[in-house]
């Protein structure tokens, strides 16, 4: 009778193991964790480097929704934690009225013990492995690579100069205004544009007489020509544009045409003085930045365009 006591209060020792609300105590922590980052890269201004602006107020607003899901999720772990505690007692006082009963049920128990141990194990172990997948992206940012693109990245996914390829694309406004500041003053310096408005210029004749034979001033990342490149004077500076978000960013770029030595690395960031140029090659229109400077720099606070 006490040797069958002992298997039943082990057996219930066994469950009161796998009492703890894992999952919704995992639920709660992810919760947290993404709405507070959202916060915490809206408050530090670097939204932009993962998501388009127009739906950066709309991202907030997520994490703050998702931090009162995880103040919604700490109740259903006290409930789980409550429920645990009845169901132990229950199970307890059980044991302690069913302890002159047969053996062989006392054995037949703990055999389901057993199994329920086995499946929680499995359970856990898938648990853990979603979690992790979860995980991943913050990983990503707080690392520093969730906007870093290779070289392969960008020879994969093609460097775009057809704005056929991109409808949302539309010239900058800070180029608007450099223009219109240059042609009302000739003596000003290199207006600052962005490669989208020398792709934009190569399709409107109207916006390309803005551009032509005045110098400008531009930033992209340096990726070297492979092909068709017989005198070896030309690269192509590109910049990553989103629709979306940084999942979605295509790369489009220019080519640029300059004399001088280059010891940049693949993919590093550049400011380019030259003048523009839009010739006929290959049947098509083009755009080619006659550079005057090149020079290494920092990357910019907002890495991609629009």
């Amino acid at each position: 009778m006490l040797e069958n006591l002992g298997a039943e209060s082990g057996m219930v020792m066994k469950k009161a193991a796998f009492s703890f609300p894992v999952r919704p105590f995992r639920d709660f922590l992810l919760l947290l964790l993404w709405g507070g980052s959202i916060l915490w890269l809206s408050s530090r201004g670097t939204l932009a480097l993962y998501l388009h602006p127009s739906i950066q107020p709309y991202t907030l607003g997520a994490g703050v929704f998702l931090l009162v899901l995880a103040a919604f999720a700490t109740r259903g772990i006290l409930i789980k934690e409550t429920k645990g505690g009845e169901t132990h007692h229950s199970a307890h006082d059980h044991s302690c009225c069913s302890h002159g009963e047969h053996h062989d049920h006392g054995h037949h128990v703990e055999h389901e013990g057993h199994e329920y141990s086995h499946d929680e194990g499995n359970g856990f172990s898938s648990l853990i492995v979603k979690t992790l997948l979860l995980l991943l992206p913050l990983a990503m940012i707080y690392a520093g690579t969730g906007t870093k693109f290779s070289i392969s990245t960008v020879q994969n996914r093609g460097i775009v100069q057809d704005l056929a390829n991109l409808p949302a694309a539309k010239p900058s406004n800070e180029s608007a205004k450099a223009a219109t500041a240059t042609l009302s003053n000739p003596s000003s310096p290199a207006m600052p544009i962005q490669i989208i408005d020398l792709l934009y210029a190569v399709q409107m004749p109207s916006y390309r007489e803005e551009f032509e034979g005045k110098q400008v001033e531009m930033t992209g990342q340096f990726v070297p020509l492979t092909t068709g490149n017989p005198k070896g004077d030309r690269f192509q500076a590109i910049r990553l544009f989103i629709t979306c978000c940084a999942a979605d960013a295509k790369p489009v770029g220019v080519t640029v045409r300059y004399h001088g030595s280059l010891k940049v690395p693949e993919m590093g960031w550049i400011k380019i003085t030259g003048i523009p140029t839009f010739p006929m090659e290959g049947g098509r229109r083009a755009a080619v930045l006659e550079a005057i400077k090149v020079e290494e720099c920092a990357a910019p606070d907002e890495p991609f365009v629009y």
